[in-house]
C-alpha cells in the first residue's frame, strides 16, 4: 500500500516520541524534527508507508548515538507479557474455540506498539480484545485450510506482542502445521529480534529465521534469500501489525493479517474503523514496491 499525505504527519511524531526516550534536551528534539522534515519534504507517497518512516529511525539514531532507543522498553515489554502469559495461556486452553482464543490473544499483543505512541495497558487491553469479537475475523477460513504439514511462516511484529504470538503458535502446531516464525535482524522501533523470540521462548517452539535487514515491515529489495524463499513456499502467511501490514498487503500469498487499526490510513486499507481489530485474509492479486 502507498504512503497518504497524512503519513508525513505521522512520521514527524515518530520521531519526536522517539528522540524523547533518548533525551530531555529540546534542543536535540528540534534538530531531529527539522532534519526529519528536511527528508519529509524530499519524499514521494509511492512508497509503503513503513519505507517512508524509516529515515525517522535512522536519524534519531544518527544525531543521539543511541542505536536502539527502544532497548529498555523491549526488555520491559518482554517481562510484562511473560508475566501474564500463563494466566491467558489457561483461557486459551480452557475456551470453547481455543484457535479463535488463540487468535484474539495473539491480536490482543498488537496493543504494544511504541513508535505510534498511543497509550495502552497490557492486562485491561488484553482483556478487553479477548472478550468481544473481532471487527473481521478469518478464523474459519484458516481452520480449514490448516492439516498435517501445512507450512506457515508468521511474521512477528513487536517485542512483548511476541509473547502472545507463541500461544497462536501453539495452535497451529497442535493442528499439524509446520511453522516458521520471522524477526528483524536488527533494531528498529520496538520490533521483535532474535534476541526478543529467545527471550520469550518462540526458539523453544519453532524454528526462527530473520529477514534480512533491520526495516519496519518487509523491505523486499532487502530480505535475505532463506526468508524469501519461506515467503514464496508458504501455504499460508500469518502477518501480524502495521508495518508488516503496509509491505505484505499487496504481495501473492495466501496471507492472514492480524492487528489492530491504529491510523486512519491502515484503517481504510483494512476496511474497518480506526482502532478496530482484525484477522482478515487477503489473497493479494499483486505486488507494489516497498
Amino acid at each position: 500500500m502507498d504512503a497518504r499525505p497524512e503519513c508525513i504527519v505521522c512520521v514527524l511524531r515518530q520521531a519526536l516520541n522517539t528522540v524523547r526516550l533518548v533525551t530531555d534536551d529540546e534542543a536535540i528534539h528540534h534538530r531531529v524534527l527539522a532534519a526529519v522534515a528536511a527528508r519529509m519534504s524530499e519524499a514521494t507517497l509511492d512508497q509503503t508507508p513503513a519505507r517512508l518512516s524509516k529515515p525517522a529511525y535512522e536519524l534519531v539514531s544518527a544525531i543521539t548515538g543511541v542505536a536502539d532507543p527502544y532497548a529498555s522498553r523491549k526488555r520491559a515489554n518482554n517481562a510484562d507479557a511473560l508475566a501474564l502469559l500463563p494466566t491467558i495461556r489457561a483461557r486459551v486452553e480452557a475456551a470453547e474455540d481455543p484457535l479463535g482464543a488463540a487468535v484474539r490473544a495473539a491480536a490482543a499483543g498488537n496493543i504494544i506498539d511504541l513508535g505510534i505512541g498511543h497509550a495502552f495497558d497490557i492486562e485491561r487491553d488484553i482483556e478487553a480484545i479477548m472478550s468481544r469479537p473481532l471487527a473481521i475475523d478469518h478464523t474459519d477460513q484458516l481452520r480449514e485450510e490448516l492439516g498435517r504439514g501445512t507450512r506457515i511462516l508468521y511474521l512477528g511484529d513487536n517485542a512483548g506482542e511476541i509473547a502472545f504470538d507463541r500461544l497462536l503458535v501453539e495452535r497451529l502446531l497442535a493442528c499439524g502445521a509446520e511453522v516458521t516464525f520471522a524477526v528483524k535482524s536488527g533494531p528498529v522501533i520496538n520490533d521483535a529480534t532474535l534476541a526478543d523470540a529467545i527471550e520469550v521462548g518462540m526458539t523453544e517452539l519453532v524454528p526462527v529465521v530473520e529477514t534480512g535487514s533491520d526495516d519496519i515491515g518487509v523491505n523486499w529489495d532487502d530480505v535475505s534469500g532463506e526468508f524469501l524463499s519461506l515467503y514464496d513456499s508458504a501455504d499460508i502467511v500469518i502477518s501480524k501489525g502495521h508495518g508488516n501490514f503496509e509491505t505484505t498487503c499487496d504481495r501473492v500469498a495466501n496471507s492472514y493479517f492480524l492487528l489492530k487499526a491504529k491510523c486512519p490510513v491502515v484503517a481504510a486499507e483494512a476496511g474497518v474503523q480506526l482502532a478496530e481489530v482484525v484477522f482478515l485474509r487477503r489473497r493479494a492479486t499483486g505486488h507494489s514496491a516497498d
